[in-house]
């Protein structure tokens, strides 16, 4: 995890990759980002994605969001022999992060913001499972909830959903989150500076 937090610290956009989206990706925009996130799809579309994405990407898949794979034991071994190139399992789920765990990927587990509830029972969970990171969504309101989230006693914060603008990736770099995961593919950009 520590030579991911680097690559974060040096390139703190995660590029985003949607079914929709990572088709009409040229090379030179693969190269923006050295971790993305697969958001949704299935075997069959991971598969394609694999055979053009480079082989030293970190990759994570957001199980949860994927057609052909179960997130139990079984799945998450599938996932390791079959795709190679998958380090990471992103979920809202406690019990396929452990399995994920257990099988030897990176975790990642992503929190929704609803309300005040939400923050507290997702802190509660993200103690309890112990991801590698932890994933605020919607990101962009960020700066209006850090007072509330105690980021020195977490793993380190990502921030994803409705950022679209460079000085929105500043602002939540600058509050304490390691990176941003966005689609908004002009904003991989910032990885170059």
């Amino acid at each position: 995890m520590e030579d991911l937090l680097d690559i974060w610290h040096k390139f703190p956009v995660i590029g985003a990759l949607r079914t929709s989206l990572w088709k009409d990706i040229n090379g030179e925009e693969l190269s923006l980002c050295p971790v993305f996130f697969f958001l949704e799809g299935n075997i069959f579309t991971l598969r394609e994605a694999l055979k053009i994405l480079p082989s030293d990407l970190h990759l994570f898949l957001h199980l949860d969001l994927f057609g052909g794979i179960t997130s139990d034991e079984s799945g998450l071994l599938f996932i390791r022999e079959t795709f190679p190139q998958i380090r990471g399992i992103i979920s809202t789920r406690a019990r396929t992060l452990n399995l994920a765990k257990k099988a030897g990927f990176l975790t990642i587990f992503r929190l929704f913001l609803i309300d005040s509830e939400s923050l507290r029972t997702g802190l509660r969970i993200a103690q309890e499972i112990s991801p590698d990171a932890l994933e605020i969504l919607p990101g962009i309101i960020f700066s209006q909830v850090r007072d509330f989230i105690p980021v020195e006693g977490l793993p380190p914060l990502i921030c994803g959903g409705f950022i679209r603008k460079e000085k929105e990736v500043k602002e939540i770099i600058s509050q304490g989150a390691v990176a941003v995961s966005t689609s908004c593919r002009k904003l991989w950009k910032m990885n170059r500076r």
